[in-house]
């Protein structure tokens, strides 16, 4: 490891909580609180990976949060750096294909049906799924674990499809899942407005929990414009 390059030991982990909920957790409060410095040149995958007994599909997966949101940025050849702060911006991988006002677009029919759909055929089990999910979301929250957040967020919008029922709108779903997943993760750079997706998941919940179809469509697209618009996009 390279001089410039900062140990795990000044990571201070105290166990070994799965990615992101370890690795990143103390890695993104290190770099928002000051700890880690713009253009300190974190460890690479391989070595988080072997030095903290996890995957490394789990620390790609963490960085690429990390690296959506601003908070590192990845120079091919050379590795993950901390972003500086006043340069911190969400960074959109899809450019060559759409733009993120095309996705926020396509997710307020896609997603809007699905949890519509949810709605309809929701039962107790699957209820109780994604009341943890938004649970996790609010207590991610609360602790300032952005990466959880994130993570939970993901789970929530995967589960509608499934929940759905519909294999046919499943199927349209998987192919853009990437830029879908990207495109909920880039207003989560705006810190300082995470309670508003919390509680806006919290009243898709409660839609779908009630059974009311329109209650559940109308909170999800509330949702997609609200999240659009802390990115700078008007739906």
């Amino acid at each position: 490891m390279t001089s410039d390059a900062v140990s795990l030991s000044e990571l201070e982990l105290a166990d070994r909580t799965p990615v992101p909920r370890g690795i990143v957790d103390h890695i993104q409060r290190l770099i928002l609180k000051g700890g880690l410095k713009a253009g300190q040149r974190l460890p690479s995958q391989r070595e988080l990976a072997e030095q903290l007994g996890v995957s490394r599909p789990s620390v790609r997966e963490a960085l690429t949060v990390l690296e959506t949101m601003g908070l590192v940025t990845v120079r091919v050849g050379s590795g993950v750096f901390v972003a500086k702060a006043d340069a911190r911006r969400p960074l959109w991988r899809y450019s060559d294909r759409c733009t993120p006002a095309d996705v926020y677009e396509a997710r307020l029919g896609l997603e809007g049906y699905a949890a519509r759909l949810a709605a309809a055929r929701i039962d107790k089990p699957a209820e109780e799924r994604l009341r943890r999910c938004t649970d996790a979301m609010r207590t991610a929250f609360e602790a300032g674990d952005v990466i959880s957040l994130a993570v939970n967020d993901t789970e929530f919008h995967d589960m509608i499809f499934e929940l759905s029922g519909n294999p046919v709108l499943a199927a349209m779903y998987r192919p853009v899942r990437e830029m879908l997943v990207e495109s909920q993760r880039l207003p989560m750079a705006q810190f300082d407005r995470l309670n508003e997706t919390v509680s806006e998941h919290e009243a898709i919940l409660e839609g779908i929990a009630s059974q009311d179809p329109d209650a559940a469509e109308s909170a999800m697209q509330s949702h997609i414009r609200s999240a659009a618009g802390r990115f700078g996009v008007s739906l």
